[in-house]
């Protein structure tokens, strides 16, 4: 009974880590937006600051045997641990990850902690467009 409880409790402080790093992501993409507006010489600071912090992130979920997954470009399953945001703009056929809003939080075993957020988008339309953009 006693490692039921332990199970538990690391279940719940996995969660919270989870929830804590991905509260971190969302810093970092909201700071990455305003490095984006600063004038060059300011840039490069703070875009060095940002780049330690972020992997001062991964390299303290690595510690609890945890990792952000990203799902950009990849073929979209149902099975995947992510909530697309606009699955109900399709009615099938073959689907992309067109972009990872939020990343899924996986422990090193592969069990999912956090779901993932994700934009879907038209595997076919993607590859048109490349074809596209490969002739210009």
């Amino acid at each position: 009974m006693k490692n039921k409880k332990t199970t538990d409790n690391e279940t719940v402080v996995l969660g919270t880590i989870a929830e804590f790093a991905i509260e971190e992501y969302r810093f970092m993409r909201t700071y990455n937006s305003a490095i984006a507006k600063l004038f060059l010489e300011e840039k490069k600071r703070y875009v060095s600051s940002l780049n330690y912090h972020e992997e001062k992130v991964c390299d303290l979920l690595c510690k609890f045997g945890l990792r952000f997954v990203f799902f950009d470009g990849q073929d979209y399953d149902e099975g995947m641990p992510v909530t697309p945001l606009n699955a109900d703009e399709f009615d099938g056929g073959d689907l992309i990850v067109e972009q990872t809003i939020e990343p899924a939080v996986i422990t090193s075993e592969g069990n999912t902690i956090k779901q993932g957020t994700v934009i879907l988008g038209r595997k076919e339309t993607r590859e048109e467009n490349n074809t596209t953009e490969d002739k210009k």
